[in-house]
């Protein structure tokens, strides 16, 4: 009778025994794995993904209130301007036929001068071997043309000055690109606007310079960041880039920002633009540790102070035997350790806290 069941809970022990053996064994190991890093791996797979845009910086032309004629527009969308070509002309409709009617004065009066040079010439040419009674008119004739030279160069002077002066008007009425850059967009609604006393709107806004990435970043991911940091998008055609500005002060502590987000400004250059719009959406993925710049989690880093003396070290494992070691540590997170000396790709660590 005894056997009968014996048997059976000894079978239903060595399975109890078994399955709690392999626990515990598993539960070892997974502490073991959680409590282990191996550098080359950790950097390779230590990854932020700040979420973000296409930007550009814009400058914005508005119009003079209460004017009474339209402006002259000289660009179109799309098109790619330099620093210093005319954007719009506010109209002055006489000054610009004065403009006019000064060129074809000018024009008159330098031809008129030309004859008149030419002429000279020629009487010159004639009184070099004319005869004695001839020269004295020769002569004269000669004194009166340079005469009219001189008068004619005077009108040209005059005119060109009255020239200067209302091309420098209009030039004055002329807005310029403060940049080179490109038109994206012209309001022609707010064009035919110019007389109202209020301009809320800019007639005409510039693209300047290249688009770039710009996103928000939490406070636990920008104290990891810093600029030239390499990253790429998380596209199916990834775009290359480096950061180009980690800002320190989130941005609704900046009062002059309108629009103030409860994060830290994150920007970067991209390596290309062809295909990009602004205002694309754009998911960036940075590596913040690489060689010689590695952010370990705390736990595998000790600080030791001494006699006023701080010093960090990491304990290392070689085979079956661990050993600490000293590392360089520049700076500190809230949740890390940047070291800059010390490690190496294939290093092993285990951490000090569990």
């Amino acid at each position: 009778m005894k056997s009968k069941w014996f048997w059976p809970l000894l079978l239903s022990l060595l399975i109890v025994l078994i399955v709690a053996g392999t626990g515990i064994y598993m539960a070892v190991k997974s502490n073991e794995a959680e409590n282990t890093l191996y550098v080359d791996n950790y950097i390779k797979n230590q990854t932020l993904k700040i979420e973000g845009k296409v930007a550009q910086q814009q400058s914005a032309y508005y119009l003079k209130p209460g004017k009474k004629e339209a402006v002259k527009l000289h660009v179109k969308e799309g098109e790619v301007v330099q620093a210093g070509n005319p954007l719009f002309t506010y109209g002055e409709n006489d000054k610009e036929d004065d403009q006019t009617e000064l060129s074809l004065q000018l024009d008159n009066k330098r031809v008129e001068k030309e004859q008149i040079e030419g002429q000279i010439a020629a009487y010159k040419e004639r009184l070099a071997t004319a005869a004695p009674e001839e020269s004295t008119t020769l002569q004269a004739q000669i004194n009166w043309l340079e005469s009219e030279q001189t008068k004619a160069e005077n009108n040209i002077s005059i005119l060109e000055q009255q020239q200067k002066e209302i091309d420098n008007h209009i030039g004055e009425q002329t807005i310029k690109a403060g940049a080179s850059g490109t038109i994206l967009d012209i309001d022609n609604n707010q064009l035919q606007a110019f007389t109202a006393n209020r301009q809320d709107k800019p007639v005409v806004t510039m693209g300047i310079d290249q688009p770039y990435f710009e996103g928000f970043a939490g406070r636990n991911q920008v104290e990891l960041l810093a600029p030239m940091l390499q990253f790429k998008t998380e596209s199916d055609q990834p775009v290359k880039g480096e950061l180009t500005k980690v800002a320190l002060t989130p941005q609704n502590e900046l009062l002059t920002k309108e629009k103030a987000e409860d994060n830290f400004l994150i920007e970067g250059q991209l390596d290309k633009t062809v295909g990009l719009y602004l205002g694309d959406k754009m998911t960036i993925i940075i590596h913040p540790s690489q060689k010689d710049h590695v952010w370990l989690p705390k736990k595998y880093v000790k600080k030791e102070t001494k006699n006023n003396k701080t010093k960090y070290v990491v304990k290392k494992v070689y085979g079956s035997d661990k050993k600490d070691e000293t590392v360089t540590v520049e700076r500190e997170a809230a949740q890390y350790y940047l070291v800059t000396k010390g490690l190496s790709a294939i290093d092993k660590l285990h951490a000090f806290e569990k």
